[in-house]
């Protein structure tokens, strides 16, 4: 009898304790965005935010640019995204605020709405189509200092037609002449390695709508002529993946699947080169040559990686053959094997002449910016 009262007695405990663990967890998560709408207002700030699930790479660069002209920033991202800021140094200019879902923040909208008259600058780092009209709903198109990021130019005249946002407050990281050239290529502070490594190894992302017939037909090639190389391939696809790769030409691929940016950043910091897997038979690989943009090449830059570019696409990312291998409609074999058999010292001049690059993008981005903001301003 006494043993079947202490299993009441344990179980009652066991259900009480049960509950109040349920009860902080939800006051944690229910905190979560709670935090930044409580948060103290600080002078010369702006605010960042990202509502979706990608775009991540470009947080530390813009970041960057806004610590570099003077503000501080608080970043308002997505729960678990804020990894992607690790590296990202001087840590005590930024605060990193997260929510959960938009469920969370249409809770607190009006405490959100008003939350943002507290900044100088409000920027969004994804501005889509799709999803103006949740933009419209929080606020961003109420304030003439709300600037946008917009990754796909060829929505652009369909939003500004029947909305009042100039274009003059949109920026791109591709450089089209349509809107503000903004390139954020920096992603926090690494120990950049910069020599060839003996054994080649490529970079490359697995992404839904691309083709990789190309680089297949090309690790074949090479597989005949003996060479010994790896491409590492960070995303996730049905058709591209090791199942989709003939059994003796699998030694040559390395699929890390989807991973954190950290991971990421890494994995390019120790290869050779980035490939860019982009051809010009294909229409949808055409519009990152009319309207969008790859960040592979930021990648390249912020790294220092020379990359593998068809012809069509190089000079629209000011790449030329002093900081890229360049080649021919779908000859990417002969890219590949160039930048295998490249010397030690021709490697290394490669090599310094994207950071020239990248030097000159910051400082035409930062100062871009600049005029940007005092326009607004004024």
């Amino acid at each position: 009898m006494k043993n079947f009262f202490f299993l009441i007695f344990f179980l009652l405990l066991s259900k009480v304790l049960s509950k109040s663990s349920k009860r902080k967890t939800k006051k944690k998560t229910k905190d979560l965005f709670i935090r930044f709408i409580e948060s103290k207002k600080i002078e010369n700030s702006i605010l960042i935010s990202e509502f979706q699930n990608y775009h991540y790479e470009c947080l530390p660069g813009l970041t960057k640019y806004f610590i570099d002209l003077g503000y501080n920033v608080d970043i308002i991202l997505i729960n678990g995204r804020k990894e992607s800021m690790e590296k990202f140094e001087p840590k005590n200019k930024i605060r990193i605020f997260e929510f959960r879902n938009f469920k969370e923040i249409n809770k607190y909208l009006k405490r959100f709405r008003k939350r943002l008259k507290d900044y100088k600058y409000i920027f969004l780092e994804t501005f889509e189509l799709k999803h103006s009209s949740f933009y419209k709903k929080i606020g961003y198109f109420n304030y003439n200092n709300s600037l946008f990021l917009i990754h796909h130019l060829d929505t652009l005249e369909q939003y500004t037609l029947n909305n009042s946002i100039s274009k003059n407050r949109f920026f791109s990281i591709s450089d089209y002449g349509i809107v503000t050239y903004l390139n954020p290529n920096y992603f926090g502070n690494f120990n950049l390695k910069h020599k060839k490594n003996d054994k080649i190894s490529f970079f490359m992302t697995s992404t839904n709508k691309r083709n990789y017939v190309n680089i297949i037909n090309a690790v074949k090639e090479l597989n005949n002529k003996l060479k010994d190389f790896e491409i590492n391939i960070v995303g996730i696809t049905k058709k591209f993946n090791l199942n989709s790769i003939p059994k003796n030409l699998r030694k040559y691929f390395k699929f890390h699947g989807p991973v954190k940016y950290q991971k990421m950043y890494e994995i390019i910091n120790n290869v050779d080169f980035i490939i860019i897997n982009l051809f010009p038979n294909s229409k949808f690989d055409n519009l990152f040559r009319t309207f969008r943009a790859t960040g592979n090449t930021q990648l390249s830059y912020g790294f220092y990686k020379p990359v593998l570019i068809e012809e069509n696409f190089s000079s629209i990312y000011k790449f030329t053959n002093k900081t890229a291998i360049i080649f021919k409609g779908n000859n990417l074999t002969s890219a590949m094997l160039k930048a295998i058999e490249l010397s030690y010292d021709d490697y290394e001049n490669m090599n310094l002449n994207i950071q020239n690059l990248k030097n000159s993008i910051y400082a035409r981005s930062l100062n871009n910016l600049k005029i940007s903001l005092d326009s607004i301003s004024n």
